[in-house]
């Protein structure tokens, strides 16, 4: 993926800068939005001079991509870790729900920020963000298809699904305003895990469980 050009050469300190910068930058945006936040509130939200914040970015721009890029790596990741964890295809899709709704309800903030602001993007960083974002649903599309080759599922639009499954999960944030006074992150996860799984008509096999 696309990197932000930086002065530092130090690769751990960048990430942990840029981590700084970011979250300073959320503060701002939550109570001004992305465009009329200025770079000197970022700086001082961030505790960091206005020449030592261009130390790690060029542009407020970049801090949009940085915020986009960190969700992504931390979703990639996940899905990683359920790839390793499980070889069966519904165990590695309930894991991998689970583990992409539960980072979305802990970054719920900067998920909705994100959504909102995607059309804000430089076109370079928009092009880096969707194709990582479609990587991922064809990540989640092979763990489907091999689902339907083994007969542990039945779907005859696997893409479509993916992209489904990307989109609900991220449930809470776009909807958590009305779900989460009537039911718990817990029941609401556990409704998406049978529904997808009831629409793949799914087999497990018999140690697999619904709680991984």
């Amino acid at each position: 993926m696309d990197t932000v050009k930086t002065k530092i050469k130090n690769p751990e300190r960048i990430r942990k800068k840029q981590e700084q910068i970011c979250r300073g930058a959320m503060k701002v945006f939550k109570t001004k939005g992305f465009h009329a936040a200025s770079i000197r509130e970022i700086a001082s939200a961030a505790r960091m001079s206005i020449g030592s914040l261009y130390d790690y970015i060029e542009k407020k721009d970049d801090i949009l991509f940085l915020l986009h890029k960190d969700i992504l790596d931390k979703i990639y990741q996940r899905l990683n870790e359920s790839l390793r964890r499980f070889d069966d295809p519904a165990e590695q899709l309930v894991s991998v729900l689970r583990e992409l709704f539960l980072l979305t309800c802990q970054m719920r903030e900067e998920m909705l920020f994100v959504y909102t602001e995607t059309k804000s993007l430089e076109k370079k960083y928009l092009y880096e963000v969707l194709r990582k974002e479609a990587e991922f649903v064809s990540e989640l599309e092979s763990i489907i298809k091999r689902g339907i080759e083994k007969g542990v599922f039945e779907c005859q639009k696997s893409a479509l699904l993916a992209n489904i499954i990307i989109f609900i999960g991220a449930i809470i944030p776009m909807r958590g305003w009305n779900i989460l006074p009537q039911f718990s992150e817990e029941e609401t996860l556990e409704e998406l895990i049978d529904m997808i799984m009831k629409k793949l008509n799914v087999k497990f096999p018999q140690k697999a469980t619904h709680t991984i």
